[in-house]
């Protein structure tokens, strides 16, 4: 049967890995090489804008090998009804957005790290400028990426230590905060060397693992 673990639990045993890894055990968290810990969401009738920051490796691939991580921030802008072309400014970063057809909507990512609150967004489009500002989807009670890791790694403890080889994890992972209706999930992939996938959908507010699927 599988565990169900309360967020104190989840936090506690956390903690104890970390200990661990201190004194020479693994700490699986070393082995992320995408860590989404931040999004940001505002949507009226007319447009809908998502803010990603993550930490992510460089170049981007799914190989079971962690890279050279990077600070990045990613911008999604979808129209009820899509301009020709869509500017968008964070600060001092920001360019013309890319438009994606599949999706229907504009991406547009530079390096960037933790906005706070809010994301306070400038979009250019046609004849008009707007500013958003899209608050955190993070609220009092959601779980870190690192909670939602050990969650995962606790109801599938046979394909982490399958992948362990004393301080070494033959494989990658990526945790992302996914927000969707005002709840918060993670997103918690392992990729082994071989290009094998298992992911778990975590519960962001008790670590359950709602969902899983093997690749």
């Amino acid at each position: 049967m599988k565990k169900i673990f309360c967020p104190a639990i989840v936090a506690l045993v956390a903690a104890l890995i970390t200990f661990t890894a201190c004194g020479g055990g693994i700490d699986y968290s070393d082995f992320i090489s995408e860590r989404r810990a931040q999004v940001y969401l505002y949507e009226d009738d007319s447009i809908s804008v998502k803010v990603h920051i993550s930490s992510r490796e460089s170049p981007y691939l799914s190989d079971g090998y962690k890279g050279e991580m990077q600070e990045l921030c990613e911008v999604f802008v979808t129209f009820a009804d899509s301009p020709d072309s869509v500017t968008a400014k964070i600060g001092e970063s920001g360019g013309e957005m890319s438009y994606m057809s599949v999706s229907d909507s504009f991406y547009l990512s530079f390096t960037g790290s933790d906005l706070g609150d809010s994301a306070q967004v400038e979009l250019t489009y046609g004849e008009e400028t707007r500013q958003i500002t899209a608050p955190s989807a993070l609220y009092d009670g959601v779980i870190t990426c690192e909670e939602a890791l050990e969650s995962a790694r606790q109801y599938d403890s046979e394909l982490f230590l399958s992948l362990t080889d004393g301080n070494n994890f033959e494989g990658e992972i990526y945790v992302r905060l996914l927000a969707d209706e005002g709840k918060c999930y993670y997103y918690v992939g392992v990729i082994d060397r071989e290009g094998n996938t298992a992911a778990y959908l975590v519960d962001g507010e008790n670590g359950n693992v709602i969902a899983e699927r093997k690749l």
